[in-house]
């Protein structure tokens, strides 16, 4: 059962004990370690009513250890009461913040998740607008999750606070707000986190590099109340979600903390030596060896070449050749072409990015953005997004309601009955045009057709953004709908997988550093997220690895930084 481990990978598994760090490479099957200790602890365990916490954070990696169990742990359905497998915000929302919140925010009932991912918020005054935008720090402090969409000089605007006060006093609150109003509650009431401590005296937390500071003081809460089993699993050089308040610093320092008791993972799965070598130069690791067969001896140097952005596409040709040459067979699992700058996708696809404030929605018409992104998902493939995000729009509009949680479809579904509401929003779907159009002659086609029918909707937009096409105003956030022989996306945005080739596009600076800069003044990985996205960019091939860069100039400097 587990005789693909390592000896180091055993250690995690099997022998190691208490609260330690795993610290590891690309490539050095930490999600297989974590899924391995948690198939083998499961398979020992003894306790009818307390249960392993294991944790991610997204879907996706959660997922991918549930799929592990089952593929190479002899696991084969969903990881069973007592224990808990999903992601840290909703290990949050189940067992602190939801039945406990109102404690902490004054309102009079169960809190209601409103915002992404739980939904689209749209506020009906002006400083309600940012309720989904706006937060609260470890230190109480109001902050902005994006700061570019707030209007000036919003710290002095006290009706921003003041909204905000007022909607969480209502129950409303994001995802961001619950984990905050979490460790709010585990800090006031001390006897619900010794209660979390006897639930789940065990917790494992995999890719914890992404850790934000609240999420940091709600582990050490429940360990300063008898938490006594952690592993925290991850790699701060692939730390890339500061913007989302991600601190790699908080890992390393738990690291440093649990030193006598935590293990190096420097043993790469995936990636040749000669790629290994190269990644290494980038790395806070002294080392990181290849131990795949299949791969290891594979004698491809990385290179880096430089690009014309007006003839960008021969560089991509010219990379394809090269992945036939390696008999790559060039498919979306085998070859990705991956990027850094939203620009790229503007010219390889031909797709004009629009920005936030250049869309087309009305803040009067709260449900038309959701009808349109659920008809232009359901249209291509992702048929579940797409008919949730339309059972919303449809619950706004029966309701007369700016928002919708999860809680508020369930509650439909109650009264109506559950077949009824499923069939309902299917034929409310099938009465939508064809989503290959512009986003004004598909609203009017649209709004014609559900005239003629029971649907009482009129949709609107702004008119002089009708001429705007659903790929520019979706196809950002959905990149696989976009049809190429090769995978196409933000480096961000495959985090995690493994191709056989990939090329990297770079421009000359990330947001607001100069690569060049950076790499001559010999900057450590561990101190800028610019260097630590290229470094997962480069880490996904197990085989050929080109990075191409604007200039001579940039070409010189991750040469000699990468392949010297």
């Amino acid at each position: 059962m587990f005789d693909t481990l390592s000896d180091t990978q055993r250690k995690i598994v099997s022998e190691k004990e208490g609260k330690f760090v795993v610290r590891a490479c690309p490539g050095s099957g930490k999600t297989y370690s974590v899924a391995a200790r948690l198939a083998h602890k499961m398979e020992n365990w003894g306790l009818r009513y307390q249960g392993i916490a294991t944790i991610s954070f997204t879907n996706a990696a959660w997922q991918e250890i549930e799929k592990q169990i089952a593929e190479h742990f002899g696991i084969q359905k969903l990881v069973p009461y007592p224990h808990f497998l999903g992601t840290i915000d909703s290990f949050i929302n189940r067992f602190i913040f939801l039945p406990f919140g109102h404690l902490v925010m004054g309102c009079n009932s169960r809190p209601v998740l409103v915002g992404e991912p739980h939904g689209h918020w749209t506020g009906k005054f002006f400083a309600d607008r940012f309720f989904d935008n706006l937060s609260y720090n470890v230190n109480d402090n109001l902050y902005a999750l994006k700061k570019s969409i707030m209007p000036r000089n919003w710290t002095n605007n006290r009706q921003m606070g003041i909204a905000k006060s007022r909607l969480l006093k209502a129950g409303y609150a994001t995802q961001d707000d619950a984990n905050y109003f979490g460790m709010k509650i585990l800090e006031t009431y001390p006897n619900i986190s010794k209660s979390l401590v006897h639930r789940f005296p065990m917790l494992m937390v995999d890719e914890a590099q992404d850790t934000s500071k609240i999420q940091m003081r709600i582990i050490d809460n429940l360990i300063e109340n008898g938490l006594k089993e952690v592993v925290l699993v991850g790699d701060p050089d692939q730390a890339i979600f500061e913007w989302h308040d991600a601190k790699p610093k908080l890992f390393t320092e738990k690291f440093a903390e649990w030193s006598d008791n935590s293990i190096v993972l420097n043993e790469n799965r995936r990636s040749s030596q000669k790629i290994c070598n190269c990644i290494c130069k980038l790395s806070s690791l002294d080392d990181i060896s290849a131990i795949n067969r299949d791969v290891k001896e594979c004698d491809f140097m990385p290179m880096v070449v430089t690009y014309d952005m007006r003839n960008l596409n021969k560089t991509i040709c010219d990379f394809l050749g090269l992945c036939t040459s390696m008999n790559i067979d060039i498919n979306p699992n085998d070859v990705a072409v991956v990027y850094r700058s939203r620009s790229f996708f503007n010219v390889i696809t031909g797709i004009k990015e629009i920005l936030p404030n250049e869309m087309p929605w009305m803040d009067d018409n709260p449900y038309c953005r959701d009808i349109a992104k659920g008809k232009y998902l359901y249209d291509n493939g992702e048929f579940r997004r797409g008919f949730k995000l339309t059972e919303k729009a449809i619950f706004k509009i029966t309701n007369s309601s700016r928002y919708c949680s999860e809680q508020d479809i369930e509650r439909l579904i109650e009264k109506v009955g559950f077949i009824d509401f499923r069939k309902y929003v299917y034929e409310f779907m099938s009465m939508l045009p064809k989503t290959d159009c512009t986003i004004g002659e598909w609203i009017e086609k649209a709004n014609e057709r559900l005239s003629k029918s029971d649907f009482e909707v009129n949709m609107k937009i702004k008119k002089i953004r009708s001429a705007l096409v659903f790929d520019q105003l979706f196809g950002f956030d959905n990149k696989q709908i976009i049809e190429k022989d090769f995978r196409m996306g933000t480096i961000h945005s495959i985090k995690g997988e493994t191709f056989e080739a990939s090329l990297v596009l770079l421009k000359k600076k990330g947001i607001g550093s100069y690569y060049k800069t950076l790499l001559n003044g010999n900057v450590k990985i561990e101190e800028n997220e610019e260097l630590r996205i290229v470094y997962v960019g480069i880490t996904r091939p197990r085989r050929l690895l080109v990075i191409a860069v604007p200039d001579e100039a940039n070409k010189v400097a991750w040469e000699s930084k990468l392949l010297n």
